[in-house]
């Protein structure tokens, strides 16, 4: 529950940077609950793979097939580090490595069908948890919610493309990579 009055529609447009603090924590509270409730879904899987696992796997997804490289550079780490980890996703039966059909020295990465369901299950999850929290809404609030939404990713949108031109990513590929 909110302990504090939603300020008016109109005082966010003429203030936006420079919101007091009492507006800035509702703003960020109201943001937390919707990354809790979308992120939920990833403690069920703690005891199947870690944090940085996931988010190999959930690159290797985006891209169908990744080298080495390419992952390591999109996890951050470096080339040694990212093999191991594909070492381990590959004995669990989860991340597939074959040769590249055009280059046979270059191996590539993807996913198994036992490394895509569990992705699916992740998935399922968190929309299982989403849908039990929008079933609680009003019609009317889950349209403002999806209207909201969908302007402020455009917004972050641009922002990104200005920040970071080169990204090619979605946000639910950037968000499932964070709360991995």
């Amino acid at each position: 529950m909110i302990d504090e009055p939603v300020p008016p529609v109109e005082a966010f447009d003429s203030f936006v940077g420079h919101l007091p603090p009492t507006e800035w924590a509702l703003i960020e509270r109201e943001a937390a609950a919707l990354v809790a409730v979308w992120g939920r879904s990833r403690q069920a899987f703690v005891t199947k793979v870690s944090s940085i696992q996931l988010q190999a796997m959930l690159t290797i997804e985006k891209h169908e097939t990744i080298n080495l490289g390419r992952l390591a550079t999109a996890l951050g780490a470096v080339p040694s580090s990212a093999s191991r980890l594909c070492d381990r996703l590959e004995a669990a039966g989860l991340v597939r490595r074959s040769h590249d059909e055009e280059d046979r020295r270059e191996l590539t990465l993807s996913l198994t069908p036992s490394g895509r369901a569990l992705i699916e299950e992740l998935q399922q999850l968190r929309r299982d948890d989403l849908a039990r929290v929008l079933s609680e809404m009003p019609p009317a609030g889950r349209i403002a919610l999806l209207r909201g939404l969908q302007a402020f990713a455009e917004a972050a949108d641009r922002v990104t493309a200005r920040e970071t031109p080169e990204e090619d990513e979605d946000w639910i590929q950037i968000a499932a990579r964070l709360l991995a």
